[in-house]
């Protein structure tokens, strides 16, 4: 009896350390996927910004044919290169949206978000396509090129906006500047 007693206590023993064990390990499992949700949410965000900006590029450099005397049009190749880096933002932003997904496959507003996301993610490519196929006519309209290029930053803002909202269910914080590093020790003499 006392033996069975004694290694019942033993099994109770390993049984409160193990549990012990899990609870740390599900906390630093979660604070991982925060710190994974965080990088990853923020590179989204990143890269609509970059797609935002070259919009805006690609918008003024249109808008200031108007106010040239000679209405020389934007470059094709300015325009397509633009557009294609618009493009590969989205994808890099698509591909970050796909494991946030895949992460959170059974959390209904993340995943709604991420469609909502992706729904103005497509609004932009329908966007780009529409103005590479201006760029590529001989006498390319300026102005189409610009209304499309509007289309893309609304869209892109609006886009962003969601993101946002998704940072926010994730509880993701806003990432700290780096620190400067410490200022190196002169080389011994």
């Amino acid at each position: 009896m006392k033996l069975q007693m004694i290694g019942l206590s033993v099994a109770m023993m390993f049984v409160v350390a193990a549990t012990g064990a899990l609870a740390q390990n599900d906390q630093s499992l979660s604070a991982g996927r925060k710190i994974r949700d965080g990088a990853v949410a923020h590179g989204v965000q990143m890269y609509q910004q970059h797609a935002q900006n070259r919009s805006q590029v690609l918008y003024y450099q249109a808008q200031t044919q108007t106010q040239t005397k000679t209405q020389t049009p934007v470059a094709k190749a300015e325009a397509t290169d633009l557009v294609t880096g618009i493009k590969s933002d989205l994808a890099a932003a698509d591909k970050e949206l796909a494991k946030l997904k895949a992460d959170h496959p059974k959390e209904p507003e993340v995943l709604k978000l991420i469609a909502s996301i992706e729904k103005h993610h497509a609004n932009v490519r329908t966007a780009c396509t529409a103005a590479e196929e201006h760029a590529k006519k001989e006498h390319h309209d300026h102005v189409a090129i610009s209304d499309c290029s509007a289309d893309m930053w609304h869209e892109l803002e609006a886009g962003s906006a969601e993101t946002t909202k998704l940072m926010k269910v994730l509880k993701v914080d806003k990432i700290e500047a780096p620190k400067k590093p410490a200022a190196k020790k002169e080389a011994a003499k």
